[in-house]
């Protein structure tokens, strides 16, 4: 009797080959979670720096007061220091502190309810037509939910200049008050 070459794999291999895929597929899900969620963040806090970069830009070049604040519906400046649902870039209201005259300029995108953004002191942020912020020294901070140890912070200084960081101190960050 002749015996023929096999070629190919037998069943018994293939069950155990996807049984070793699923065992690394199991491994590397929860670290692409949390490298996914980085991402977001490092996202995020860079599209705010653009936008605060952007709104100081407009009060200088075009002499007025400009506002950029946080809100719910895409409209109004809303009333909270929580800014995960989106801001708004528009001509600040001198009669009304924290709200728009007129329709906004920009509009900023939600981000998921995982990710948490909090202002320190204020709840919307003025430029001068000189460039300089009139709420001094406020700083945004970025974070997880349940995530201590990812931290990101943007800072406004007196002057207007914005810069992003890593959180020196998360303890203090008013990013775990509404966890």
């Amino acid at each position: 009797m002749k015996r023929r070459d096999r070629k190919g794999f037998g069943l018994a291999e293939q069950i155990i080959a996807l049984a070793v895929l699923a065992v690394l597929v199991a491994i590397a899900v929860p670290a692409l979670h949390r490298m996914l969620e980085t991402h977001e963040l490092r996202a995020a806090q860079g599209d705010y720096i653009a936008a605060l970069q952007h709104a100081r830009n407009l009060a200088v070049n075009e002499q007025v007061r400009i506002i950029f604040c946080p809100s719910r519906d895409g409209l109004r400046c809303s009333d909270d220091d929580a800014w995960s649902q989106g801001w708004l870039i528009g001509k600040a209201d001198v009669d009304k502190d924290g709200q728009l005259l007129g329709s906004p300029r920009y509009i900023g995108r939600k981000y998921r309810d995982t990710l948490v953004i909090v202002s320190n002191k204020q709840k919307y942020i003025w430029f001068s037509p000189d460039g300089s912020a009139s709420n001094t020294w406020q700083s945004l901070s970025f974070c997880v939910k349940g995530d201590r140890e990812r931290l990101l912070t943007v800072t406004i200084s007196s002057r207007g200049r914005v810069k992003g960081g890593v959180a020196q101190n998360p303890a203090t960050s008013p990013c775990f008050a509404t966890n």
